[in-house]
């Protein structure tokens, strides 16, 4: 058991460090190597790795009083953190265009689509293996009610940025208003919104579960 969390560890290190590479890179190359396309290259087996440990040994990976909601909450985590920064990447580059984009066409979300959609299949797939085994009944009334009080988390948590959203634009001139009030832009904070709510009820629910079982 210890063996296959130290890999987990590993593959947890070597992710964390290719993703950042992914998204982060240089543009320049170093040393004659793109960091960006190595570290995409990287993540991508790291994942295809990971899914090949839950496949055999999922079990082995998290506590033995855990159950599977609180699995997949961690596991949650990790994705909709990714998510977030790739989705961060996206609108960072994105506000390095002179002018605010018109239509979807120049919006250049390629590289933020592929992976959303890798990060979404293999988030899939591990969800699948960590309960494959777990029976019919997943879910009992303390995940209900754990998951009820993340959802309120979550709805707090989105007021509050909300709120601070508010009180940026209040303080922020007019004239650099008009390109994040463009609507495609707009748009898109609304959906970097739903993704910070979204790790924060993933937060709340996995420290609630780590709580409980203390």
């Amino acid at each position: 058991m210890w063996f296959v969390r130290r890999q987990v560890a590993a593959l947890l290190v070597v992710g964390v460090v290719a993703g950042f590479a992914a998204l982060f890179g240089p543009a320049a190359r170093w040393g004659g190597v793109d960091i960006g396309a190595t570290g995409s290259a990287l993540f991508v087996l790291t994942l295809l790795a990971a899914i090949a440990l839950f496949a055999r040994r999922a079990n082995e990976v998290f506590p033995d009083d855990s159950s599977v909601a609180e699995r997949r909450s961690w596991i949650g985590i990790l994705f909709v953190g990714f998510v977030l920064l790739s989705f961060l990447r996206f609108m960072w580059a994105l506000s390095h265009q002179p002018e605010p984009p018109r239509t979807l066409d120049d919006v250049y979300a390629k590289h933020f689509l592929q992976h959303l959609f890798v990060l979404m299949v293999a988030w899939q797939v591990m969800s699948y293996l960590i309960g494959r085994h777990a029976g019919v009944v997943q879910l009992d009334e303390r995940d209900l009610r754990l998951q009820h009080s993340a959802a309120r988390a979550g709805d707090l948590a989105l007021t509050v940025i909300i709120i601070g959203c508010v009180c940026i634009l209040a303080l922020t001139p007019a004239s650099m208003l008009g390109w994040w009030l463009a609507p495609i832009v707009l748009a898109n904070l609304l959906i970097g919104l739903l993704i910070a709510r979204s790790l924060a009820e993933h937060l709340v629910l996995a420290f609630a579960y780590f709580a409980a079982r203390r």
